[in-house]
């Protein structure tokens, strides 16, 4: 087997009531590949960041000097819902951790698999229906970005066809 020439972690995006299925399936991928878990929530409120001078954006997106309090809830709420849906998952011997980031999602999650070498990145699709779709339609599908801009693996767990009252991130 050959050694991958990206050393880093399985970076995964997340975000308050994605599907639990996209942690788990990605921290299955960081135990098999024995790497950490790297889970990235992109700030809902912070695309201007990408009006920003290019040493200042990557700088804000890969680490906000300014979270206020509803980011610090919506970090803490997202870390408990991830130890949630972790718990009893696959065995992460080198553990996760949880990278608040800002600016346009795609954007901001392809600059933190090149700061930290991502071995492969991992997104969820969008939901099913209409209002899904829409969204979609409007802020452009995160993993076609990735999968155009990144030379790295990019994964996509599909979700919208999973049964009622399946798990979500807070």
């Amino acid at each position: 087997m050959t050694e991958s020439r990206w050393s880093g972690p399985v970076l995964v995006g997340v975000y308050p009531g994605q599907s639990a299925t996209v942690v788990i399936e990605a921290a299955a991928l960081a135990g098999e590949l024995r790497r950490p878990l790297l889970c990235a929530y992109v700030g809902i409120d912070s695309y201007l960041t990408e009006w920003e001078s290019g040493d200042r954006r990557i700088h804000e997106s890969l680490h906000p000097a300014d979270l206020d309090a509803a980011d610090d809830r919506v970090s803490l709420e997202l870390a408990s819902a991830i130890t949630t849906a972790l718990d009893g998952a696959a065995q992460l011997e080198h553990g996760w951790s949880l990278r608040i980031l800002a600016g346009d999602p795609s954007q901001a999650l392809a600059r933190a698999a090149e700061e930290v070498d991502a071995r492969i990145v991992v997104v969820g699709t969008h939901g099913a229906g209409p209002a899904h779709a829409i969204e979609a339609w409007l802020s452009g599908a995160v993993a076609v970005h990735l999968s155009r801009t990144l030379t790295r693996p990019v994964v996509v767990v599909p979700v919208g066809h999973e049964q009622r009252g399946s798990a979500s991130l807070a």
